[in-house]
């Protein structure tokens, strides 16, 4: 089974492994006694170089103190400090050395050093006592310096008959010796360490190399064929199979396989078949529930612009009427051709009020056009119809308005429109121009503009911002001025206007802020009304080319 060989190829890997750290951990146990001995012999002859320079040192101070009367008793005291001090540390080394030795040479050098180290610490205890002795005499009596000298120097120099300057020369080449020897087995263990454990990495590598081709050669041919099976299922193909053979485990394994594919394709297949019954089920509840919401939102939309419609188109003519009746009962008692003149004026506007609402209920009804009766007329008859309604709608708000009279090349032009229709759209102007104006002055004009006529009114207000200029014109769409400075409007006056004007094939235009200042009788064209940055909307209305028969002015047809 491939399990076992597996477990066989693991066994062999953990014992070599095994092997390899016994062995590195032999050969660096070894390298580094001799690294210690190495050591223990450089410190050792680092001891007794220092103590034969000390001594020297002190046999120098000695000298001094004979020939010149120098007494430095503190000098002498650190010579011999140094001295006890490098005793007491090579007798440290030596029990060090003790405990790393190996032959019978190693025990006999260690044993040469340990007397050499005795001989040395007595002959510093005698010359410790010595110097002491002869300071203290030396304050008594003088002694006689050749003498001291003499005495002093056979301390020095000889103890029992030894000559202790050879004896430490003997001891510093014996240690030289021995440190050379000892770093030499040191390499030689590094060396042998170094190449054992290259031998066992090799081995080792050789080993892994040659289980692992022996493993991948049976593991490689099923799991290739196990990994084309699962990418196979990954893309869909869930007919995939694989071939039942070879060990044991991946023949278990093959079958497994198999069995998990075919799950896959009985759930996919149910799935698809619950998936495409789902889906035709969606299919139709969603038709009916889109329907049914178009349905809702036709309504609703009707709804809501038949009643933003009527609210707005009753509001204008109905305070038309009320300003007429205020302005009949304001003061004194009028004459009975005032009264009537009124009530002419309020029985016009409740006729125009009438239409509204008939053109309203029909847009609300059949959401077909506006029913618009077009007729041909000059500039000349429209504009006083103009300026009179500008100028009745201004003084029923208490709102100044002025204009300029048109050119006679103006007042000649021809129009084909509905005058009802333009007039209620320039009643809508007029009406947004007082109630964004602020109430300051309103100024009425008719130009010419390329192929058109265009009817302006503008006024000294809060103006339109850039950005919003192309919103206004939306159905419900209020710029934040507007909304702060009228809470209650709807925003569907200008786009009634533009439906008035576009089924006229006009269109309506804005201006704002104003390069011009509105000109006042007061200023003819300089001064200007104080005011915020004001706006100019125009009704642009096309004009009728002339023809031969100059005398047709008004023909009608209705649309």
């Amino acid at each position: 089974m491939y399990r076992h060989k597996l477990y066989l190829a693991f066994a062999l890997l953990v014992s070599l492994a095994v092997v390899q750290a016994t062995l590195s951990l032999w050969t660096s146990q070894t390298a580094a006694t001799h690294v210690e001995r190495s050591r223990i012999a450089n410190q050792m002859l680092a001891e007794f170089i220092a103590l034969g320079a000390d001594k020297q040192r002190l046999k120098v101070w000695l000298a001094q103190a004979l020939l010149i009367q120098d007494q430095a008793p503190q000098t002498r005291e650190k010579y011999l400090q140094q001295m006890q001090a490098s005793i007491q540390t090579l007798n440290k080394l030596i029990l060090l050395d003790q405990q790393l030795a190996e032959t019978s040479a190693d025990f006999a050098a260690i044993n040469t050093q340990q007397q050499t180290v005795s001989i040395l610490s007595t002959n510093i205890s005698m010359l410790q006592y010595n110097l002491q002795q002869k300071a203290a005499r030396q304050q008594r009596e003088p002694l006689d310096p050749a003498h001291t000298w003499r005495l002093l120097i056979e301390i020095f120099d000889n103890l029992e008959g030894l000559d202790l300057k050879h004896l430490i020369a003997e001891a510093i080449e014996l240690q030289k010796s021995r440190s050379e020897q000892a770093e030499i087995r040191a390499s030689e263990a590094l060396q042998q360490a170094r190449l054992l454990v290259l031998t066992t990495c090799i081995t080792a590598m050789v080993l892994a190399i040659w289980l692992a081709l022996l493993l991948a050669r049976s593991v490689y041919r099923p799991l290739q064929q196990l990994l084309q099976g699962t990418s196979a299922l990954a893309e869909g193909q869930l007919d995939t199979r694989l071939p039942e053979q070879g060990q044991q485990e991946f023949r278990l394994l093959a079958r497994s396989f198999n069995q998990l594919a075919a799950s896959l394709q009985r759930a996919r297949n149910k799935e698809a078949q619950y998936i495409r019954q789902t889906e035709q089920i969606v299919t139709d509840r969603t038709a009916q529930l889109q329907e049914a919401i178009a349905q809702l939102q036709q309504a609703e939309q009707r709804q809501q612009r038949f009643l933003a419609d009527v609210s707005h188109e009753l509001r204008t003519p109905a305070t038309t009427i009320r300003g007429e009746a205020e302005i009949a009962l304001r003061g004194a008692d009028k004459s009975p051709d005032d009264y009537k003149l009124s009530l002419i004026r309020i029985v016009e506007t409740t006729a125009e009020l009438t239409d509204r609402i008939d053109d309203l209920l029909l847009l609300i009804r059949s959401e077909q056009n506006m029913q618009l009766h077009f007729k041909q007329q000059s500039v000349q008859s429209l504009w006083p119809q103009w300026l009179e309604q500008a100028q009745r709608f201004c003084q029923a708000q208490q709102v100044s308005c002025w204009s300029d009279t048109p050119s006679a090349t103006v007042l000649a032009q021809q129009l084909y429109l509905d005058p009802v229709k333009t007039a209620q759209a320039l009643q809508i102007l007029l009406d947004n121009a007082v109630r964004y104006g602020a109430h300051r002055p309103i100024h009425l004009a008719a130009t010419l503009q390329q192929d058109c006529l265009q009817l302006s009114v503008s006024d000294s207000g809060i103006g339109v911002e850039p950005a919003e200029q192309t919103h206004i014109f939306q159905r419900y769409y209020r710029s934040a001025p507007a909304r702060q400075l009228r809470p209650d409007g709807l925003g569907i006056g200008l786009a009634l206007c533009q439906a008035l004007l576009k089924a006229q094939h006009g269109e309506v235009k804005v201006q704002s802020p104003l390069h011009q200042p509105i000109p006042t009788p007061e200023s003819a064209s300089t001064a200007h009304t104080p005011g915020g940055p004001g706006s100019c909307f125009s009704l642009c209305l096309p004009l009728v080319e002339t023809s031969a028969e100059q005398g047709v002015t008004d023909a009608s047809d209705d649309h």
